[in-house]
């Protein structure tokens, strides 16, 4: 499978002119730019209320637990665009899977930030739901198409860019709450999705046109074609997948409960939080980038195991409970949540490179954009679904249990699936 940018019906790599290859050039380097910019999108759409749309709704009397229907959604309609919408759409190489629903997600976005003038309760929740929806799927299958065109523009560079989508993905996690929480502080509501919704349409209009001129072939007809079912019949990618969903639900929990924890029993302001909420997603992405560069010095199995492990412990500390013996102190939620951020961070990328392998070496399909695409839409299929039950499940328990005591329950989740990985890697040693 290959990527042929073309301008004016010639090939980049084919410069008649000394200027045209310049000019060309120049707006490779900008594309890429965008296209890498915009792995920002899932963690910041999804992230960009969390911090302080609790508050905005108090006076609603919004549960807890519709608190967590709202922000799954985000988690549900996702799914909904990796299981209807077929893997080919990635590869359309087209300005249509791009532009229109990149339109489609930021227009959304753009229009969440004046739900609030809605007065009556009923069309308020199924606006916010709509909307929700929408920008969740806008953004969602635009982002496939971004991460496509990013593994054909640098093939030879795919475990690295994968790394960085990752990463990126994370930072977005980590500055859409201060970013929401301190623009919401500063102006108001509408101002974090006018603000956030704006700039990203402005990259979008810009790409749509700018898309066009990369073509993107199909694999190559001798190729063995991957597919989902022939990915879950591998035990070990299938047990990292399960492992991946019993992380969403745990790391989605505390995204979208803990500024709310923080605001209730520290009365932390909106500055504070905002701050505090950005020290996990930024440890993820810290962590990732290192273990990017030290994949080549060991087994990706081995930390993929150890930040299983480091992420399951850190949920004791991120709501400390005196049941287990642990201080009532907010030093400690922190501590957790940096451990939280590095167990995510060791587990994402070298997760991945670890499943890749198998896929390669165990299943026969070859190491090229579909199968890596495919991987990587399967992982966002099990974070979809661990996402809605950590919102919805954990949402629940949250009422009944309070923060401290369901953070305790969850770690509980993760344990039989993580020994079943480490039991298997034992087992299969020779081909990780």
């Amino acid at each position: 499978m290959s990527l042929v940018p073309v301008i004016e019906g010639e090939p980049l790599n084919q410069f008649p002119e000394k200027s045209s290859k310049k000019r060309s050039n120049w707006r490779h380097n900008v594309m890429l730019m965008l296209l890498l910019f915009y792995q920002l999108i899932p963690g910041w759409g999804n992230n960009l209320l969390e911090s302080f749309f609790p508050i905005v709704v108090e006076h609603r009397d919004w549960s807890k637990t519709l608190l967590g229907a709202l922000f799954s959604t985000f988690s549900f309609a996702r799914l909904l665009c990796y299981v209807i919408f077929p893997h080919s759409i990635t590869t359309w190489g087209t300005s249509i899977s791009f532009g229109v629903f990149g339109l489609i997600g930021q227009l959304s976005q753009f229009l969440f930030g004046f739900v609030e003038y809605i007065p009556d309760n009923g069309w308020f929740i199924f606006t916010c739901f709509f909307l929700r929806i929408a920008e969740s799927i806008g953004l969602n299958i635009s982002h496939m198409y971004s991460y496509n065109l990013l593994m054909e523009l640098y093939p030879t560079k795919r475990t690295l860019l994968t790394s960085l989508s990752v990463v990126i993905s994370a930072v977005g996690y980590g500055l859409a709450p201060p970013f929401g929480s301190i623009i919401f502080a500063t102006f108001g509501f509408e101002f974090p999705f006018v603000t956030s919704g704006s700039m990203f349409l402005a990259i979008v209009l810009y790409c749509w046109f700018e898309a066009p001129a990369y073509i993107l072939d199909r694999c190559d007809s001798n190729e063995q074609r991957p597919t989902y079912m022939g990915l879950l019949r591998n035990p070990g990618i299938t047990l990292i997948f399960i492992s991946d969903l019993t992380s969403a639900i745990v790391h989605v929990y505390v995204a979208a409960n803990f500024a709310a924890y923080l605001h209730d029993y520290y009365n932390e302001d909106q500055y504070s939080i905002g701050g505090e909420c950005m020290i996990y997603p930024m440890s993820v992405a810290l962590t990732s980038l290192l273990f990017t560069f030290f994949l080549n010095l060991c087994k990706p199995i081995y930390p993929t195991i150890l930040g299983m492990i480091i992420t399951l412990l850190a949920m004791l500390l991120v709501g400390p409970t005196e049941v287990l013996g642990f201080p009532y102190s907010l030093t400690i939620s922190l501590i957790g949540c940096v451990l939280l951020g590095i167990g995510a961070g060791m587990f994402t990328v070298p997760g991945i490179e670890t499943q890749t392998r198998l896929a390669v070496s165990v299943s026969g399909y070859p190491d090229n954009v579909d199968t890596r695409s495919l991987i990587q839409q399967s992982l966002r299929i099990w974070f979809s679904v661990g996402n809605m039950i950590g919102l919805i499940f954990g949402g629940f328990i949250n009422d009944y249990l309070g923060f401290q005591i369901a953070s305790a329950l969850l770690c509980l989740l993760g344990w039989p699936f993580l020994f079943a990985l480490m039991a298997w890697s034992v087992f299969r040693f020779n081909v990780l």
